[in-house]
């Protein structure tokens, strides 16, 4: 975001481990306004300052969705842009899918709406101009084993008998782009 003409880029996220790896990093690029701060949205006032907030791949582990979006929204200036990546499912206004359990072996993912209910979630905490810029399929390709992630990943999520579903059963993961306008 720096490398792209921020002139302030600030990272929140409430792990250690993230902490400890941006600590590793900016040792090696120690330039002074690129920040992250141990916190959670939720722990930020409402401070309305920024043009553009990213949220990447945090939604569906939110236990209130909402309440979460309506927090992103509170830390943009008035006509600032949330770009909001996340995992969605096809169907229509009102399709939403709560794991019983798991999704894609993941215990904290809580809610995993369609497009059009993300977008009627938006609206209802008062973005606008909201557009789905992307949609894709999580392809093994992007999520791999490598030298460096020899853990589980992608492929044992999946159902070996059929890649479109989950090992549980449910939709294999869509993410979704979608931009507004505070």
């Amino acid at each position: 975001m720096r490398g792209e003409g921020a002139e302030l880029v600030v990272g929140i996220d409430p792990s250690d481990l993230f902490l400890c790896q941006f600590q590793t990093i900016k040792h090696y690029n120690q330039d002074p306004a690129v920040h992250l701060l141990p916190l959670g949205v939720e722990q930020l006032p409402e401070l309305k300052a920024f043009d553009t907030v990213f949220s990447m791949g945090v939604l569906y582990h939110r236990r209130s969705p909402i309440d979460f979006l309506a927090q992103l929204r509170a830390q943009l200036r008035k006509g600032g842009e949330l770009v909001l990546e996340t995992l969605v499912i096809e169907g229509d206004i009102n399709t939403v899918l709560v794991p019983e359990d798991r999704y894609a072996k993941m215990r904290n993912v809580w809610y995993i709406p369609s497009t059009e209910a993300l977008m009627l979630w938006m609206r209802r905490v008062g973005f606008k101009d909201i557009r789905v810029v992307d949609t894709d399929q999580t392809s093994l390709d992007e999520q791999r084993r490598t030298e460096w992630m020899e853990n589980e990943s992608l492929a044992d999520f999946l159902d070996p008998n059929d890649p479109n579903k989950t090992i549980e059963g449910y939709p294999a993961p869509l993410r979704a782009v979608i931009v507004a306008t505070a």
